[in-house]
């Protein structure tokens, strides 16, 4: 009778199970936007700079460094839709269990309260001092098995974080520094023109001025024309090796800015996706930083230990939990086992409504990490297009670079 009892829930779950993926991708539409994701990550002066060509070999390192980047945006995007995937998961779990009513809802939350009970009793039992609350010993279980490995990742991405924005540091004052030497040589470089254009009017004046008294008194002047004639030489000279140094130095602070911007782009970048793994990680967490991270982590660890030593109670509360978890896969419960850690919210729909808010807000973190690496992307694509539509000469070698990107 109990097969047959089973056999008829679980064709009844089939046919709710479409209509509850539905009412998740409603609530998802309706979803309202939280007012602190609702604007993308503050990037202050993170917009891409433009890139200024030189040569062909600039252009073409140039797409490569574009399809480096796309590389890597395209990692951070799998990542990211990857962990929505569970996140969106979890909330369909979220309005399977909502479903549930009658007798199967009286026994499910029956159970969840013994599960409830066992547990406050197991605690009664510790004669503990913990700074670490039982909500967080909630969170902290559903990440029990990486924990270690969560706090090593919050500490070494904050490490890089400074780095990177150290070195944002150095390229921007490094930037501006070669654009004011670019501006500087500019300017010498009008000042000559300046002196060459005096310089020709001076040594015009003196052979007018010579002409003049050579006819009006008929001395010799020979000797002031060839001087005139020696420093027009000289001071010619000098102009334009000066001015041949200048357009050299142009051309080398070109590229150094050019290179400069190039870096500029990848780290900010970089600076970008990091920055909102670190801000996701937190909320994920609940923590303020690594430190606090790696805090609750210990505590939580002492916690853990101090439950292994009551096995008596931990008997009869696995068997409970095994209860459970067979109703929750009757229901075609994807992730069962992350409810074991909270079966208040079964029974308490608060609770529920700070889980399903808590794992909205993640969405929202991961959908605005995704949108800025998209949008990442199509602007390096955009450039990648740019070079092409400005310098056609060069499409099929842009062409061969892309592709072998693509292939690698």
């Amino acid at each position: 009778m109990a097969f047959w009892n089973r056999k008829k829930k679980r064709k009844e779950v089939e046919v709710q199970e479409h209509s509850v993926i539905e009412e998740v991708a409603q609530i998802e539409e309706k979803e309202p936007e939280n007012s602190e994701l609702s604007a993308p990550a503050d990037v202050g002066d993170l917009e891409q700079d433009e890139f200024v060509s030189l040569n062909d070999q600039d252009r073409k390192r140039f797409v490569q460094e574009c399809c480096e980047s796309i590389t890597e945006i395209d990692h951070q995007i799998d990542e990211a839709k990857k962990e929505y995937e569970k996140v969106t998961s979890r909330l369909t779990d979220i309005q399977r269990i909502d479903r549930i009513e009658g007798d199967e809802r009286e026994s499910l939350e029956e159970i969840c309260k013994r599960i409830i009970r066992l547990t406050q009793e197991r605690n009664q039992y510790q004669n503990r001092s913990l700074s670490i609350t039982e909500a967080q010993i909630r969170r902290l279980d559903r990440y029990a098995d990486t924990l270690d490995l969560e706090v090593r990742k919050m500490y070494d991405a904050e490490t890089y974080q400074r780095a990177i924005e150290s070195d944002l540091g150095h390229l921007e004052k490094e930037k501006k520094k070669l654009h004011k030497e670019q501006r500087e040589i500019v300017e010498r470089q009008n000042s000559l023109k300046d002196m060459a254009k005096v310089l020709v009017l001076l040594i015009v004046s003196l052979f007018v001025l010579f002409a003049v008294i050579y006819y009006a008194l008929e001395v010799d002047m020979t000797y002031p024309y060839l001087g005139t004639i020696l420093l027009a030489a000289i001071s010619s000279t000098v102009i334009f090796a000066e001015s041949n140094r200048n357009r050299r130095s142009v051309v080398l602070a070109g590229r150094k800015i050019n290179k400069a911007i190039s870096l500029l782009n990848r780290v900010k970048i970089k600076y970008i996706n990091n920055r909102n793994v670190i801000d996701y990680n937190r909320e994920k967490f609940h923590v303020r930083s690594a430190a606090d991270f790696e805090k609750q982590w210990i505590e939580y660890r002492r916690a853990k230990e101090y439950e292994r030593k009551f096995q008596e109670n931990t008997e009869q509360l696995i068997r409970q939990q095994e209860h459970l978890l067979d109703q929750l896969r009757d229901i075609q419960i994807s992730e069962p086992d992350l409810w074991l850690s909270q079966t208040l919210a079964i029974i308490d729909q608060r609770e529920m409504v700070e889980i399903r808010h808590a794992l909205n807000v993640q969405r929202g973190k991961l959908r605005e990490r995704i949108s800025y690496n998209e949008e990442a992307k199509q602007n390096m694509v955009a450039r990648i297009d740019q070079v092409i539509a400005e310098y056609p000469g060069m499409k099929e070698e842009i062409i061969k670079i892309v592709k072998k990107y693509l292939t690698d």
